[in-house]
């Protein structure tokens, strides 16, 4: 089977995108297992390189610059560089000395990660909350006449606090037992350095992604739909919050996802917590309901976003992928998707991904809600 131009998964380059549309399924497949193998190869090469051979690197780079008069401002980047990294490296090594100065290590990995969670989630939903109050944002609604009720709002919001509290929170408490089996630190000397998060958050969400793809893909088997996942899916147009609104059991198996990549390649809460931050913001972004010009991840080769994620709970279908396209095309499972972004295109309906940009005003379903309104 091959593909139209126009079914590339949005964020690829035009020569890149060319290449792909001449490649047969098994080629793509083979093709995207080496990235996958290659991009493991890097995570494990960047892992085993110690933090003297990084500042080594450093050093080495600015004595290059300080020694090329020619080019000053390779020097005044390299040592600008250098001090915001010794500034974000001071920061963090003062904040967790208050930490773990005044909390036993206990109530870190346990109650402290969980306030810690549960602030990161609903500030991250609050900017989309927000945007849901006003009609001059449903310019970039994907579902531009779905707006959530109060009444289903409150009832989300009421079932996840009981989840977080009455499994996330045993899950945290858990954790502090289960850590120190992978060696796992809170220890002060082995706090991370600030560039090791350059490399380890992309990896993490690699990770996270293909075992997500398969987790999810799981869930809507016939067999395990309904007594599992059929709860996720109570809101055809998802917002912010229901990204973790879901089955004990779900949580679970997804929550373990979250751990996987800081407990092989990085030991410390504080990458957790820096780890947790990118994720949780993503996954709420994911279930937004929008697709904003201004988002940072627009500028992502491969990267699914709210528009792969509202089709999904949209039609049932897949997308199954949580952060990025690829295996989803790889496995066949984005077809009603890239199907439906064709009709989109072709004039058949008013808005579609990517249109000319991620974020494309969806002006026309915008006029036909608000004369829907009127007519009601």
């Amino acid at each position: 089977m091959f593909l139209d131009s126009d079914d590339v998964v949005g964020g690829t380059s035009p020569r890149l995108a060319r290449r792909l549309v001449t490649m047969s399924t098994a080629g793509r497949a083979r093709a995207f297992a080496r990235t996958s193998l290659a991009v493991f190869a890097l995570a494990v090469a960047a892992r085993v390189v110690s933090v003297d051979a990084l500042e080594s690197l450093t050093s080495r780079a600015a004595a290059l610059a300080s020694a090329a008069p020619d080019h000053p401002m390779v020097e005044r980047a390299v040592e600008a560089l250098v001090r915001l990294e010794r500034a974000i490296d001071a920061t963090f090594e003062r904040l967790w000395t208050e930490v773990s100065e005044n909390f036993h290590p206990f109530v870190i990995a346990g109650p402290l990660t969980f306030a810690y969670h549960e602030a990161v989630y609903f500030g991250a939903w609050t900017p989309w909350l927000a945007m849901d109050r006003f009609d001059y944002f449903k310019r970039w609604k994907i579902q531009p006449d779905k707006t959530p009720s109060r009444e289903m709002v409150m009832k989300c919001l009421i079932k996840l606090l009981k989840s977080h509290v009455f499994i996330q929170l045993p899950m945290q408490m858990m954790f502090y037992f289960v850590a120190p089996y992978f060696g796992f630190s809170l220890a002060l000397d082995a706090l991370p350095k600030s560039r090791d998060f350059l490399w380890q958050i992309p990896v993490f969400f690699v990770i996270e992604d293909f075992y997500f793809y398969w987790i999810h893909r799981f869930l809507h088997h016939k067999s395990v739909y309904k007594y599992v996942h059929k709860i996720h899916h109570e809101h055809k147009y998802p917002f912010g919050i229901a990204a973790e609104y879901a089955h004990p059991v779900e949580t679970f198996f997804l929550g373990i996802g979250t751990l996987l990549g800081p407990l092989f390649f990085a030991k410390h809460m504080v990458t957790l917590w820096v780890w947790l931050f990118f994720r949780l913001v993503e996954t709420v972004e994911d279930h937004s309901g929008y697709d904003v010009p201004w988002n940072p991840t627009n500028l992502i080769p491969f990267w699914g976003g709210a528009v792969h994620h509202d089709f999904h709970h949209k039609t049932f279908e897949g997308p199954y992928s949580s952060v990025f396209t690829w295996w989803d095309w790889v496995f066949g499972t984005d077809k009603e998707f890239r199907a439906y972004q064709k009709k989109l295109r072709s004039g058949k309906e008013s808005w579609a991904y990517p249109a000319v940009f991620r974020g494309a005003p969806n002006e026309k379903s915008l006029d036909e809600s608000k004369a829907a309104k009127k007519l009601n």
